[in-house]
């Protein structure tokens, strides 16, 4: 209710008569060229956690990743502060035969670790490049430096304390037989976060996602007749997702807009035009994904019902 009085504040200061009139006249060849951005993202998607698991011993091939991401982001994006991506930990589990504490540790990894590159990458864009070369030199220091910044954090934290933490959240009969499971998941987390090789090729893959997905919004603005530099356009997306996460709204839906509308505005576009691009960013990006997760859902489901039925046939035989 919070996220859709937000939006709703949103459309309606934007006007909505301005809005409609904007995602009529908008130009049809941009607008579908963002939508087949889905595309590459969600590879990038998929092999960013196929990275991490092959690092903790799991081999699964993008063939198989591609399916539970798909369901993973559409769990994630209908649930609060996107913890329904936990559902793919589960998924691995059932197609793969990976542990849930591993599958976990990777989902965690990945929010953590991508949330941190948004607000780093949504404050450096914002902030430097109108200070020229000077600016340009510090974004990408700021880059490498936020690369490896996690292996310098985990090592100066005792795990010690983590462990202690954990007990304590574990105790008593509820959770206590998740104690033991809780702990390794921690202990996998710190070795993904240890590696600076992890955290390279981790972070090259999401920068890539958030260049992807500046150009839906560059594309979007296209098709309504405005311009804005690449950077800027990824300074957007990165703002206003690290607005939609920590509002923990599903769909962050309001803050995601609001923040997107507001950024736009300060590049010098119109509000009416930021608000059209707003609504037609859910169109191309947030509602064809959900559909091909539901797709991906259904597929695993009915594969998962075959394998059930084909178990229980052999064991009658």
């Amino acid at each position: 209710m919070i996220g859709l009085a937000i939006a709703t504040a949103v459309i309606w200061i934007s006007r909505p008569a301005s809005i409609w009139d904007g995602i009529q006249e908008a130009d049809l060849a941009p607008l579908v060229a963002a939508v087949v951005l889905n595309v590459p993202i969600v590879l990038l998607r998929a092999l960013r956690a196929q990275v991490a698991l092959r690092f903790l011993g799991h081999r699964i091939s993008l063939r198989s990743m591609i399916p539970v991401q798909l369901v993973g982001q559409t769990s994630s994006t209908v649930t609060p502060a996107a913890s329904g991506d936990y559902v793919r930990a589960y998924m691995w589990r059932k197609a793969e035969g990976v542990p849930v504490r591993d599958g976990a540790a990777v989902v965690t990894f990945e929010r953590l670790y991508s949330l941190f590159l948004l607000a780093v990458v949504a404050l450096l864009l914002v902030t430097l490049p109108r200070h020229g070369l000077v600016g340009w030199t510090a974004v990408a220091a700021g880059l490498v430096v936020a690369t490896l910044a996690p292996a310098a954090i985990e090592l100066a934290t005792p795990p010690a304390l983590e462990r202690w933490a954990l007990r304590r959240i574990t105790r008593g009969r509820l959770l206590g037989r998740f104690e033991e499971g809780a702990i390794e998941m921690a202990d996998n987390l710190r070795r993904l976060l240890r590696s600076p090789l992890i955290l390279i090729q981790t972070s090259a893959i999401t920068i890539a996602v958030f260049i992807f997905s500046g150009l839906q919004v560059m594309l979007l603005l296209t098709g309504l007749g405005d311009a804005i530099h690449i950077t800027q356009a990824v300074a957007v997306y990165a703002t206003s997702q690290v607005a939609g996460i920590l509002s923990t709204l599903p769909f962050g839906l309001g803050a995601a807009d609001a923040i997107l509308v507001a950024v736009l505005s300060g590049y010098g576009v119109s509000v009416a035009d930021s608000a059209t691009a707003a609504v037609l960013f859910r169109a191309v990006s947030t509602l064809p994904l959900a559909l091909a997760g539901l797709v991906a859902y259904a597929r695993l489901g009915g594969r998962a019902a075959s394998e059930q039925a084909a178990d229980a046939s052999s064991q009658a035989e």
